[in-house]
């Protein structure tokens, strides 16, 4: 009996030593070492306090809750103290900074002046200065001050005339809500080229062997065939889009606009009062196309030169690129037939989203100061 007791005792021993085990135990016996996040040191005015509070007699432990640390620290200052016969600063361990703040600040003027520079230009400059730095250093103190080398956006080239004419304008409109913003319907016209809309770049999975491999490869045209389109927009979807097959000229963009822009404004908003907005090439601001919309009593909206980021369409001919590049068309014939699939697959949520940024348009451009904004 004895022996099946110990038996039995051995085996419930057994059973239970996983569920007492320690989790490194657990683990095949690998500690995993824990790093903890670096505090930020004490200020010499709260060290001096922690003595001062301690000489009169306080307790460690109300010294600690009266000042908000930790006991132990109170401790450890308390016992340099009596060592030193001061609040000493700590030591620090590890290899002392290269550059003053005075030559940070050089650097920073240097990056300032040109923002084009690489890193070795910069290098160059500020050992002129008197710096002795690599490379990397120029690149980390860079980091520190919030810089990033990115690739730049392309923008419009701007003037100070420009800036003046686009802040003037978004002012006379920053009250407008965007219940106004849906009474304009706004056009433009674009060019689609075969493989455009791939801007994020194509990634491929392959080995080092493979990279000229017929399936790892991103083809490209020399000459890439295109079609130029006309389209219009509005807080109530896509309106009309039509491939245009010669270059524009007024006759050309009257019969665009007496074909497709009027049964847009009549399919989109009936007999309402609506504002016509188009740029300013020089075809939409002949003479003879506004006695065109006079005729028709339709109301042109002036608009500022160099501002495809107030014109939603331009974001909207974005998504069109996007979608035709997914259809992978090969020749003008499928290029036609996937624009004017995509068009009619853009819903009208995407086009009121469009038109609701228009106030947050306006604020970026007078934030600017008539400068580029990030539409």
């Amino acid at each position: 009996m004895d022996t099946c007791l110990r038996l039995d005792l051995l085996v419930s021993l057994q059973l239970k030593t996983p569920a007492v085990m320690t989790p490194w135990r657990a683990a095949g016996r690998i500690r995993v070492a824990r790093t903890m996040a670096p505090t930020r040191e004490m200020s010499l005015e709260t060290k001096e306090r922690i003595v001062k509070l301690l000489e009169e007699g306080n307790s460690s432990r109300m010294v600690a809750k009266d000042v908000g640390c930790s006991q132990s620290a109170v401790s450890k200052i308390w016992t340099k103290y009596k060592q030193h016969g001061m609040v000493v600063k700590a030591k620090r361990t590890g290899r002392p900074r290269k550059t003053s703040k005075r030559q940070d600040k050089q650097l920073k003027a240097i990056c300032l002046e040109n923002r084009k520079s690489t890193t070795k230009q910069m290098k160059h400059k500020w050992e002129e200065a008197g710096a002795n730095v690599c490379d990397r250093t120029v690149r980390n103190r860079l980091k520190e001050m919030g810089f990033q080398y990115r690739k730049a956006k392309r923008k419009p080239s701007l003037t100070p005339k420009h800036k003046r004419t686009r802040l003037q304008w978004a002012k006379e409109r920053q009250s407008w809500t965007v219940d106004d913003w849906m009474k304009v319907i706004f056009s433009d016209e674009s060019r689609i080229c075969i493989g455009q809309g791939d801007d994020a770049g194509t990634f491929v999975w392959c080995r080092s062997s493979e990279i000229y491999e017929e399936a790892c490869l991103k083809k490209t045209t020399k000459f890439p065939q295109s079609l130029m389109i006309w389209g219009c927009m509005s807080g109530k979807g896509t309106g009309e889009m039509t491939v245009v097959n010669s270059s524009i000229n007024a006759q050309v963009y009257i019969d665009i606009l007496d074909s497709f822009l009027i049964p847009s404004i009549e399919q989109m908003f009936g007999d309402n009062e609506i504002i016509f907005q188009d740029d300013n090439a020089s075809c939409h601001r002949a003479k003879t196309v506004k006695v065109f919309l006079g005729e028709r009593h339709i109301q042109s909206m002036s608009w500022p030169a160099n501002s495809p980021d107030l014109n939603p369409i331009e974001n909207l001919w974005w998504k069109l690129k996007k979608m035709v590049h997914k259809k992978a068309p090969t020749c003008k014939a499928d290029l036609a037939t996937a624009i004017k699939e995509s068009w009619h697959q853009i819903d009208a949520e995407y086009c009121l989203s469009l038109i609701k940024s228009m106030p947050q348009r306006l604020k970026a451009v007078i934030k600017a100061k008539g400068g580029a904004t990030k539409y």
